[in-house]
C-alpha cells in the first residue's frame, strides 16, 4: 500500500525514549536452529488447519494517530456486528520521537490489548475466553530525510562487491532501527504474543527505498533481518510473512513461513490469477495470504474458484468522521466496500470473526 504520508508538528517538550542499543556487526557464528515460541506454534498450527477451508478476517489499524481518534475495530462492529479476528499494526513512526503515539509504543500497546481480546480498554467478548490476531508491516522511516518512499528519499540497501556493505554509515542506520524495532517486539515476545511479520513489503515494485536497489540486495537484506532479529534478538515469536510479489526476490525458504500478496481490485472478485501465480513462488507450498486489500473478495467467489486466502487485511480508513464515503476510507463508507458487502463478509459460513477464533494459547502446538 502506498501509506499515506502525515506531517506532525509539536511544540511540547519531546518525551524521554530509550536509546536503541546499537550494535557492531559481529563475525557470524554457527547458528543452531530456530526455536519457535509456544504461542507462535499454535498459531501457525491453527493457520494451517484452517487454510483452504476458511478465511480469517482482518482489519488494518491506523499507526499515525491514536486508537481513540479513528477506531478501526469499533468501525467493523458498527457496520458488520462482528469484530476481525486479526487486527493489523504498523511501525511506521518507530523512528518519531515525539507525541506518545510515536516511536511505536501505542501500536505495541494496541498489540497487547488485542491479544488480550480488548480494543480502548473494553473487552470484546466478556464470555469467551479469546487471543486476538496481531500482524505487523514496516513502512521503515530512516536515513537523513526519515522517508520511506523512494522518490522521497536517497537512502538505499548499502551494497558493495555484492554483498551487504556493513562498514557503511547506512549499515549502522538499518542496525540502529532493527536495535529500536527488537526492543519494542520484546514486550509481545515476554508476552509470548505471536506477530505475523511482514517487513520489507511490496519490494520488486520499487517505490519503497528497501526496493529501489534490485532483487540481490533486497534479498541479502531480508535474510540479515531474519537472522539478527531471530537469532541476535531472540524473537522467536515472529512468523515471516514475505510480500516481495515476484517470485526472484524470493530469499532463503527457511526465512518464509508465509506468502502475502497486496492486492487493491475494483471489484469482489477471488482473485485467483494472483492466488495462484502467488502459490507458484518459493519451492514448497506455503500458506498465502491476501495481506492487503481494499475492496474484500466475495468469499462465495473465493470458494467457486478455489482462491482461498488464509486472510484478508483490509487497509485501514484515513479521514476521522464514522461512516464517511472517501476514497481514503478503506472500510468505512461505501466508497471501496458497501455497507452490504461488508455485513455479508463478516457474516459469512466460511469466513472466521473473533468470536470464531479458539483460545490461541490452549490449541495444539504438534
Amino acid at each position: 500500500m502506498a501509506a499515506v504520508l502525515f506531517v506532525f508538528s509539536c511544540n511540547t517538550a519531546q518525551p524521554p525514549v530509550e536509546p536503541p542499543s546499537v550494535s557492531e556487526p559481529k563475525p557470524k557464528p554457527v547458528r543452531p536452529p530456530a526455536e519457535s515460541s509456544p504461542n507462535k506454534k499454535r498459531l501457525l498450527n491453527y493457520l494451517s488447519d484452517m487454510y483452504g477451508k476458511y478465511i480469517i478476517s482482518g482489519q488494518m489499524d491506523t499507526s499515525w494517530t491514536t486508537n481513540e481518534d479513528i477506531d478501526m475495530i469499533s468501525r467493523v462492529y458498527t457496520d458488520t456486528g462482528k469484530y476481525p479476528a486479526l487486527k493489523g499494526f504498523d511501525l511506521l513512526m518507530l523512528s518519531m520521537a515525539y507525541m506518545p503515539f510515536m516511536n511505536g509504543r501505542e501500536q505495541i500497546n494496541e498489540a497487547v490489548e488485542w491479544w488480550e481480546g480488548k480494543n480502548n480498554g473494553a473487552v470484546l467478548l466478556p464470555n469467551k475466553p479469546v487471543h486476538g490476531i496481531v500482524s505487523f508491516c514496516w513502512h521503515w522511516r530512516t536515513g537523513e530525510k526519515n522517508e520511506f518512499y523512494t522518490n522521497r528519499t536517497d537512502f538505499r540497501i548499502p551494497w558493495k562487491n555484492n554483498q551487504l556493505d556493513t562498514e557503511s554509515a547506512a549499515f549502522k542506520e538499518i542496525i540502529k532501527d532493527l536495535d529500536r524495532a527488537a526492543l519494542r517486539f520484546q514486550t509481545l515476545k515476554e508476552k509470548d504474543i505471536p506477530v505475523l511479520w511482514r517487513p520489507l513489503h511490496e519490494a520488486s515494485g520499487g517505490w519503497f527505498w528497501w526496493g529501489a536497489s534490485g532483487s540481490k540486495a533486497y534479498i541479502a537484506l531480508w535474510e540479515f533481518m531474519w537472522d539478527y532479529l531471530t537469532f541476535e534478538k531472540g524473537l522467536d515469536n515472529l512468523i515471516w510473512v514475505w510480500n516481495g510479489d515476484n517470485e526472484s526476490w524470493f530469499p532463503d525458504p527457511k526465512t518464509v513461513d508465509i506468502i502475502g500478496r497486496d492486492i487493491y481490485a475494483d471489484d469482489y472478485s477471488s482473485l485467483k490469477e494472483q492466488f495462484e501465480r502467488t502459490k507458484k513462488m518459493g519451492d514448497k507450498e506455503y500458506i498465502i495470504a491476501l495481506s492487503e486489500n481494499g475492496k474484500i473478495p466475495d468469499p462465495d467467489n473465493c470458494i467457486k474458484d478455489g482462491a482461498m486466502w488464509s486472510w484478508f487485511m483490509t487497509w485501514n480508513d484515513g479521514r476521522k468522521t464514522v461512516g464517511e464515503t472517501h476514497k481514503d476510507n478503506f472500510f468505512t463508507g461505501e466508497f471501496h466496500n458497501k455497507n452490504d458487502h461488508k455485513k455479508m463478509v463478516y457474516s459469512h459460513r466460511s469466513v472466521i470473526t473473533l468470536d470464531k477464533l479458539p483460545d490461541l494459547t490452549k490449541y495444539r502446538m504438534e
